[in-house]
């Protein structure tokens, strides 16, 4: 705890990998923060520039090194700790010195590191009177949600948050390497490993039960997996059929013999699992009680066309900006281990540019409307058959495709194509006037699109839904 909010506060950075390098970008935005010192742990890097390290185009004048000693004489206000695994003598040495951490290593309340490390750091914030604080997206900012959230009510009886993602764009990650897809199903000590990994989210209740001014009587993890039903393409991991591409881990903190917080983590890296969890790809947020209040967390981009690095960087600075935004807030708030419970309320930056604001939404129906149908006829598969031009309306334009049918062995089979990409579809299904379809696309990422139209004479309108995405219009015209 030093400084005040109206100086710069001054930063050093601990790291230059993928969630760090989208901290210094943020750390360099802003007017109120100064970068004036980086730590890396390879000495290839010590001496370097932190804008050639992070790929920023341009020298910053800040220089990399594997000093400790020499990053605190710099008198920093607080080092933003982002290593993929932690280092408690080091964290130890920083607060000790004075100066606050801010952190995404895995750190909420010190409870997954152990009581003899949490005693260590909280000892060492009190000596130097510094704070200790760590958030991400989840767990962490999803804490703070939660809290504003339950304000609602006149009592709770459950917290419940799910984290519910396909997170296969992300799976060649080191922070994946200990969830194990791939593993035989029932593998022996599988489950152990999933709670080990997931430690974090043990963190996370106990820092919800805080926010509360509540005690729970114990924290629980229970382990369930799904399977693939097929082998599936994961980048950087071999998913096999039969073997784990989806994980469960369910914590639980517990009081008077009932749930009173339960923080799940579901992960697949596949499409096609068993069992076949439904995965909404956002963050789902229920306040059990009087009245119930429930909320959805939507982070992904909307546009999914975006190069795959763009794609791949929403998860970094999701993880990276709770712990950036917080850090002026970490500076001045009490010594010690402190949560969101003990901070003042963190925003972003505010940054008036020029952008292009989407219109509020229409009401979007799930339903076909067959009344829209005019005329056509009861269409045959002789009827559909053929090359059509179709159009989906996404949230950044029309896309345009090609879908091209044939009858073979009465049915209908055959591809669907894009800028020069050609694909088999498959389930090719006419039932009445109703035609649906499956089209697997493998860029900007791999997944299923599933159509599902009306036709009418030549013309087919209805629902897309990409497979991470929401549910768009299209309509086809034949050719």
């Amino acid at each position: 705890m030093t400084n005040t909010e109206q100086a710069p506060v001054r930063i050093v950075q601990w790291t230059t990998g993928k969630v760090a390098t989208q901290a210094i970008k943020a750390i360099l935005e802003r007017p109120n923060m100064d970068l004036v010192g980086l730590y890396a742990f390879s000495a290839n890097k010590v001496g370097q520039d932190v804008g050639d390290l992070c790929g920023l185009g341009r020298k910053i004048g800040v220089l990399a090194t594997s000093d400790i000693d020499e990053l605190l004489a710099l008198k920093p206000d607080c080092v933003a700790y982002m290593p993929l695994h932690p280092n408690v003598d080091h964290m130890e040495k920083i607060l000790r010195a004075g100066v606050n951490i801010a952190t995404t290593a895995s750190f909420l309340t010190g409870r997954g590191y152990g009581e003899e490390a949490r005693s260590r750091l909280e000892a060492a914030a009190q000596a130097g009177n510094a704070s200790l604080f760590g958030s991400g997206i989840n767990p962490g900012w999803i804490d703070a949600v939660v809290a504003t959230a339950s304000s609602l009510s006149r009592d709770v009886n459950l917290v419940r948050v799910t984290e519910s993602f396909n997170i296969g764009m992300w799976s060649e990650d080191a922070n994946q390497n200990e969830l194990g897809w791939g593993r035989p199903a029932g593998d022996t000590g599988h489950a152990a490993a999933i709670e080990k990994a997931t430690l974090p989210f043990g963190d996370a209740v106990e820092a919800i039960a805080k926010m509360f001014k509540f005690k729970l009587d114990d924290i629980r993890c229970d382990v369930e997996f799904a399977h693939a039903t097929e082998d599936a393409d994961v980048p950087g991991r071999d998913v096999r059929k039969g073997t784990v591409a989806g994980i469960l881990a369910r914590w639980r903190g517990i009081a008077d013999g009932h749930p009173v917080i339960e923080l799940n983590a579901q992960w697949t890296v596949a499409q096609d699992i068993e069992p076949a969890w439904q995965i909404f790809d956002s963050y789902q947020i229920e306040i059990l009680g009087n009245p119930n209040v429930k909320l959805q967390a939507q982070v992904l981009p909307e546009d999914m066309s975006l190069p795959m690095d763009e794609l791949l960087a929403t998860g970094h600075i999701i993880t990276a900006s709770p712990v950036v935004n917080a850090i002026p807030s970490v500076v001045a708030a009490r010594p010690g281990i402190v949560t969101y419970a003990d901070l003042k309320p963190v925003t972003s930056v505010i940054v008036p540019k020029a952008i292009a604001i989407p219109p509020l939404p229409l009401q979007e129906l799930d339903a076909i409307d067959e009344s829209s149908v005019i005329g056509g006829g009861v269409p045959t598969l002789e009827s559909v058959a053929g090359s059509w031009a179709v159009s989906i309306k996404g949230p950044t334009g029309a896309q345009e495709t090609r879908l091209d049918l044939r009858v073979e062995n009465g049915v209908l089979v055959g591809e669907q194509s894009a800028a020069g990409d050609i694909a088999p579809v498959s389930d090719v299904c006419l039932e009445g006037n109703q035609l649906s379809w499956v089209n697997v696309v493998t860029k900007p990422l791999k997944m299923k699109v599933r159509f599902n139209g009306i036709v009418d004479g030549n013309k087919i309108a209805g629902k897309v839904k990409p497979g991470i995405i929401g549910k768009f219009p299209f309509v086809a015209n034949k050719l």
